[in-house]
């Protein structure tokens, strides 16, 4: 299999008030993020996870309606994210994986999932990798020139590094940035578009670039 998209959902409580029935592709669902799924007729390409989140009938409800169920021992090294990335770039051969459900839940699990894209055994994977709920997209950069074009959506952008950065600038946008180099993560948060599009460079790191909204938007 190879597919250009592959949507994962995780078991983020806010991530069930969501309704993903428009959104194309196949789906992975990880642990309770798969009920989500079945609860909206979706049927998920790979189910994967301990299930220890799941009730005696919901592990039911998955073992009837899924066809390939991965089952992970709870007593794990690596977490659901991570094991639904796996799967989703080395069996499925995903270009581009887009997170549900990542994001408003444990902040413990929030970090983790933030910081996904350095776990990856392949640098070049990292940009493929995306965060979404309501409110926010997460995207990853390695070393270059970019330039990222405003979702309708949202609002605010920010820069997240999650790496030492060297020689980072921000073009065009609200308040631009000149040659910033830094040793520890730093987020520059609440900038904004003054036109359709930023423009944006740095020499080295891992840059995460976030489009925003506020709750009640």
């Amino acid at each position: 299999m190879n597919y250009p998209i592959v949507n994962l959902l995780l078991g983020a409580p806010e991530a069930q008030k969501e309704d993903f029935r428009s959104i194309e592709g196949p789906w992975i669902g990880l642990d309770h993020g798969n009920i989500s799924l079945l609860n909206q007729k979706i049927i998920p390409e790979v189910s994967a996870g301990d299930f220890d989140s799941l009730t005696s009938k919901e592990k039911i409800q998955l073992e009837e309606n899924c066809p390939d169920i991965r089952y992970a021992n709870p007593v794990k090294d690596f977490t659901d994210s991570q094991l639904g990335v796996q799967i989703a770039l080395e069996d499925l051969k995903a270009q581009h994986v887009r997170i549900y459900g990542a994001l408003g839940g444990r902040i413990d699990h929030e970090l983790i999932n933030l910081f996904l894209p350095l776990d990856l055994p392949r640098k070049q994977d990292i940009p493929k990798l995306e965060l979404l709920d309501a409110g926010n997209s997460i995207s990853y950069y390695l070393p270059g020139k970019y330039q990222i074009t405003k979702l309708a959506s949202m609002k605010y952008l920010g820069f997240f590094n999650l790496t030492p950065v060297e020689h980072f600038t921000i073009f065009d946008a609200k308040y631009c940035l000149h040659d910033a180099s830094v040793q520890r993560p730093i987020s520059w948060s609440s900038n904004e578009f003054v036109r359709s599009t930023v423009d944006f460079e740095f020499q080295s790191g891992v840059m995460a670039v976030i489009q925003s909204r506020d709750q009640n938007s």
